[in-house]
């Protein structure tokens, strides 16, 4: 008896994938059509305002609050991020990134088409998985809705929906991204964003929470493992689960070796070494805690802190 699947089934198979693409087109191209339309103007409005805000960039950053003498007292965060410019990256962190989450980062407009229709397709048929084909920059757009704009619980759940509607926005953003900053940009602005777990937000925070060096300093395998810990910061805890955290940073280096061949010898070496990373997580990037705020320096301090969401509070790397 043959096993190859009918006529009638690939055509159709054929047809949905075809039409599909043409609905993700038309809804791209055309998001209002006779007042009806996969997105309202009220959906093209959130489109228009989050790419605004997306483009300016501003992220909850650490601010340092100082004496006098300048002496540091204490750190202000809602997360705990110090962002870092592109040559303070260490080189092997964006390539372990790209090859794990986007091995085509360098070649697509902001959208890879053929995995973005793949996970729509998946979730026309009844899988609600709609994370195929996510680039660095609709991954970038998801945590910046997720991180950064919504302030409300149900902000959270409507950033991380898996809903065609909410791939259909992170698409029309990711393509406003891609045509406003150069790759390098997109990938810094990324590294400085997402969260690595255990508290630390950007790469910089990451790399002192675990390894206790300079984001500059990352080796492979360390690049490895907060390249692999973006999948799942809680699932994949080096310090709750070795095994897991292991076996992921293994995965991004056998990655980095199919799409590195030239570094081969060392991403090999780098496997065989063990996690590295410091008994605890170091959760202050400073080496002593500050010392106890006096209740008047806390009244300052409530006065002259902005509150959530004002540009003063996100500014990187303020001292007050």
């Amino acid at each position: 008896m043959s096993e190859r699947p009918s006529t009638g089934v690939t055509v159709l198979k054929l047809a949905g994938c075809c039409l599909l693409a043409a609905v993700v087109v038309a809804a791209l191209l055309f998001p209002i059509a006779g007042g009806i339309g996969l997105m309202s103007n009220r959906a093209s409005e959130v489109v228009a305002n989050g790419s605004a805000q997306l483009v300016q960039g501003d992220v909850p950053a650490v601010t340092t609050m100082v004496d006098a003498k300048g002496n540091t007292i204490a750190w202000l965060y809602s997360q705990r991020r110090f962002e870092v410019p592109s040559d303070k990256i260490a080189n092997t962190m964006k390539l372990a990134i790209v090859s794990i989450e986007d091995k085509r980062f360098a070649e697509h407009n902001g959208v890879d088409w053929k995995g973005t229709l793949t996970g729509l397709a998946g979730y026309a048929s009844g899988d609600v998985d709609t994370r195929g084909g996510s680039t660095i920059e609709q991954q970038y757009v998801k945590n910046y809705q997720l991180l950064v704009l919504a302030q409300t619980d149900a902000e959270k759940r409507a950033a991380v929906e898996t809903t065609p509607a909410r791939k259909l926005r992170e698409i029309r953003m990711a393509l406003t991204l891609d045509k406003t900053f150069s790759k390098p940009e997109i990938l810094t602005r990324y590294l400085n964003l997402v969260s690595f777990g255990n508290g630390a937000f950007g790469v910089q925070d990451a790399a002192q929470t675990y390894f206790g060096v300079n984001a500059s300093e990352l080796n492979w395998q360390q690049a490895a493992l907060l390249a692999g810990l973006v999948q799942s910061t809680s699932a994949l805890n080096p310090y709750t689960n070795p095994q897991g955290a292991l076996a992921r940073r293994n995965l991004v280096l056998d990655t980095m070796i199919e799409n590195l061949p030239q570094e081969a010898d060392a991403l090999r070496a780098a496997k065989a070494q063990p996690l590295g990373i410091l008994p605890q997580p170091n959760e202050l990037p400073r080496a002593a805690s500050p010392p106890a705020i006096a209740p008047s320096s806390a009244t300052t301090c409530r006065r002259i802190w902005p509150g959530p969401g004002s540009a003063k509070s996100r500014s990187p790397g303020a001292a007050i």
